[in-house]
């Protein structure tokens, strides 16, 4: 395999980061997607019950908005982590769970420069509204 060639967990990796920056954005408008989000991961815990992930979920949605959303597009370990199976794709109103957006979003994060490992300290832009 040529190692040129963009690494796919790389490229999953940034299309969520791309997908929580716009879910970043929707809080700034809807705080109540919070509350979605919530709902949403204790009917998940529920059915799956004894996932390790839940309480820092529930950790991260307690938090102010412009502290989650600053989380949310953060390149830390533990984000990348989270955003693999984050409640906010499905609560969203953007159709994050749509497959022909994804697939686009995907194609956008693999022609991005690779910004190289995650770090635990905030690098990103904040996400603004709109």
């Amino acid at each position: 395999m040529d190692q040129h060639l963009p690494n796919r967990e790389r490229i999953n990796d940034r299309a969520k980061l791309i997908m929580h920056r716009l879910v970043a954005r929707e809080l700034a408008r809807d705080p109540a997607l919070v509350n979605r989000a919530r709902d949403y991961l204790r009917a998940r815990a529920f059915q799956l019950p004894g996932r390790d992930t839940t309480l820092e979920r529930e950790k991260l949605l307690s938090l102010p908005a412009s502290v989650l959303r600053r989380k949310l597009t953060c390149r830390s370990e533990d984000m990348v982590r989270l955003r693999l199976s984050s409640p906010f794709m499905v609560v969203s109103s953007l159709g994050l769970d749509d497959i022909p957006l994804r697939r686009r979003i995907w194609r956008m994060a693999r022609r991005m420069r690779d910004p190289g490992p995650p770090s635990s300290v905030y690098s990103g832009p904040l996400a603004g509204p709109g």
